[in-house]
């Protein structure tokens, strides 16, 4: 029997078990033919072990073995990243005893295959008619708050719409959804869609609400019908209430749409950038409070490289990543670069893995001088033209930048982010130290679009901000994975968008360069984010 074990972090300083296969009998040479279940997230690295057992006693279901008492016969790690950006999604993986020796001829060969799950799109227009007025002054501001029903019977919150003011028969914009995210891919599961009259204090009034489900709001748009709002309350006091308004559904669209997964597995390259600050705010390397200080200690810069790099390295096909800074003056005559190759390079600034990038880190502090100001233009405009060249196959660059403290060019920054979101490129943002951090909210497109000084709005939602203070060290990994949780989404939306599908997938004879994904945390979203978009977690099962 072999059981499929999963390690707390990355350290791998605990195990719990996943998953049993079944028992085969009287064999060296054992074919499983019951498959192992994990869950697989893109954001962390998922160390996994294999522990083979000999097992005495039969049992119909293997669950119930205590494995204390089966005979341990042989173990093999690895990373489930490993498996499924493998050729053909299958690993061949040397086996070993219990002190870690390996075992002459012993191997374990590994197959991954994602379960079926669906990464359909759902893109919806709400509008009412005859709304109730809730306001003593003009008429009410509506608003439609969308939850779906829980096995329990209970709601959760799923999507709103934005609020129009003043009108008692509106027309929403047109959101999207993904169908997990919307019905848990069910199109008979009940969703409660409640109209609202905005407060500014965020105690809105009730307008009427109606129960129906995705299969209903399609019938409901093919017949051009509308569902009655009722409120509860109006219709126990009020004598001869019918309804506090109609809610029509003016087109419902439900588009399939592929998952992170598939254009990976189609050799879709993840290509990692990084720009790591160099200006004098983060104090003289050589002072035990600076956040450059040059020890024996990494520092917090090099926890947060090393944290979100572990991970994405697993993507990039050649490990080989351009690494920049910014603020800092180089020599001979020590004027300030905003975006100077690590490696001294500028025609070519790339270096070999994430240990690559701390030794080039680390050589950079001690012959550059501290400068400023903290400029992210310059380097978000370099990584936009490396991101902008023609190529022959479909890459998505993921920038990192880490900085100490404010941006002293807003303006140009946010013009040069709108810049980017037409691009295949994310922005991942840490503030490193004790700053306040306030202003790169504004850089987050979680809750609103980003715009530029000009006007013009971001195409999507391509950046992500995280702060890493000096009591968080302890836990930067899990910082790593909040980072990391919406760039599955952010790949797929861009691809999605721009209509290029993922390429053919390769045979198993042929390497493919990075695989698998996942995404997001799988509940509800409290707010409609500017593409309304929630990406599930994504299910594979390994068979041994």
């Amino acid at each position: 029997m072999a059981v499929l074990m999963a390690a707390d972090s990355y350290q791998a300083t605990s195990w719990s078990e996943l998953s049993r296969t079944d028992t085969v009998a009287n064999s060296l040479d054992p074919a499983f033919r019951k498959p192992l279940h994990a869950t697989y997230t893109f954001e962390r690295l998922q160390p996994m072990q294999l522990v083979v057992y000999d097992v005495d006693v039969k049992e119909k279901d293997n669950r119930k073995l205590k494995l204390k008492d089966q005979d341990f016969l042989a173990q093999g790690r690895f990373l489930l990243s490993d498996l499924l950006t493998a050729a053909g999604q299958t690993l061949t993986l040397s086996l070993t005893d219990g002190a870690g020796r390996v075992l002459p001829g012993c191997s374990a060969v590994l197959s991954a295959e994602e379960l079926p799950n669906t990464n359909a799109v759902v893109e919806m227009t709400l509008s009412a008619t005859k709304l109730d007025n809730k306001d003593m002054f003009g008429k009410s501001d509506p608003f439609v708050r969308i939850s779906k029903a829980r096995e329990t019977g209970a709601w959760v919150l799923v999507l709103k719409t934005e609020v129009i003011n003043n009108n008692l028969n509106p027309t929403w914009r047109p959101f999207k959804a993904s169908m997990a995210q919307l019905c848990n891919c069910d199109p008979q599961r009940p969703l409660l869609l409640e109209v609202f009259d905005h407060d500014d204090t965020g105690s809105h009034d009730l307008i009427g609400s109606c129960q129906t489900s995705l299969a209903g709001l399609q019938a409901a748009a093919a017949a051009g019908q509308g569902f009655a709002l009722v409120n509860p309350k109006m219709a126990a006091e009020k004598p001869g209430y019918t309804s506090s308004g109609v809610l029509f559904v003016k087109g419902v669209a439900v588009t399939p749409r592929p998952s992170f997964l598939e254009y990976l597995q189609g050799g879709t390259e993840l290509n990692f950038i990084v720009a790591i600050d160099y200006t004098a705010s983060n104090g003289n390397p050589r002072d035990p409070n600076s956040l450059h200080y040059y020890s024996q200690r990494p520092t917090m810069y090099e926890d947060a490289i090393a944290a979100v790099g572990r991970v994405l390295e697993c993507y990039d096909s050649d490990r080989m990543f351009p690494a920049f800074g910014f603020g800092a003056g180089l020599p001979p005559a020590f004027s300030t670069s905003h975006g100077f190759a690590l490696n001294g390079n500028s025609s070519n600034p790339e270096v070999a893995g994430v240990q690559g990038i701390l030794q080039a880190y680390r050589h950079t502090l001690s012959s550059v001088k501290l400068s400023g100001p903290t400029l992210f233009e310059p380097i978000i405009t370099t990584a936009a033209q490396i991101a902008a060249q023609p190529s022959t196959r479909m890459k998505y660059f993921v920038l990192l930048i880490l900085t100490d403290g404010c941006i002293m060019d807003m303006a140009n920054t946010l013009r040069a982010v709108v810049d980017a979101s037409n691009l295949p490129l994310s922005l991942l943002i840490v503030g490193v130290g004790s700053e306040d951090f306030s202003a790169m909210e504004a850089l987050d497109g979680d809750k609103k679009r980003i715009r530029g000084p000009d006007g013009r709005s971001a195409a999507r939602d391509c950046v992500q901000f995280c702060e890493l203070r000096p009591h968080q060290r302890d836990t930067v990994e899990g910082l790593a994975a909040k980072l990391l949780a919406e760039l599955p989404g952010q790949v797929v939306e861009f691809f999605h968008d721009m209509r290029r599908m993922p390429p053919p997938r390769p045979g198993a004879a042929s390497m493919a360069p990075p695989a698998p994904a996942a995404a997001a945390p799988a509940e509800a979203a409290p707010a409609l984010p500017t593409d309304g978009v929630s990406h599930q977690p994504t299910a594979y099962y390994a068979t041994v």
